[in-house]
């Protein structure tokens, strides 16, 4: 994906969250989402029941691991880097 497309796709829609329904550390981010009530900002992408969302999980960054937030910086993919990053942008 071109950077600036993706910074354009961004700019105007949510971020974007890759997972996977029984990946625990997943629920950990969910957990906070839901807390902070803050869905809403939100895609949520599991790779599992969509094959292209493995591809673009993929091609963003090298691998499949989840959770990876994607926003405006890039992707995120440790679930306490996330949760941090959630509670500085949303409390």
């Amino acid at each position: 994906m071109e950077t600036a497309f993706f910074l354009n796709f961004l700019t105007y829609n949510s971020m974007e969250l890759f997972f996977y329904e029984d990946c625990e550390y997943c629920q950990a981010v969910f957990e906070m989402i839901k807390k902070l009530e803050i869905s809403d900002e939100f895609t949520f992408k599991d790779i599992r029941i969509n094959p292209d969302f493995a591809k673009e999980l993929i091609e963003l960054t090298g691998d499949v691991t989840v959770p990876c937030l994607v926003n405006e910086q890039g992707p995120m993919k440790e679930a306490k880097d996330i949760r941090s990053y959630l509670l500085s942008h949303f409390v």
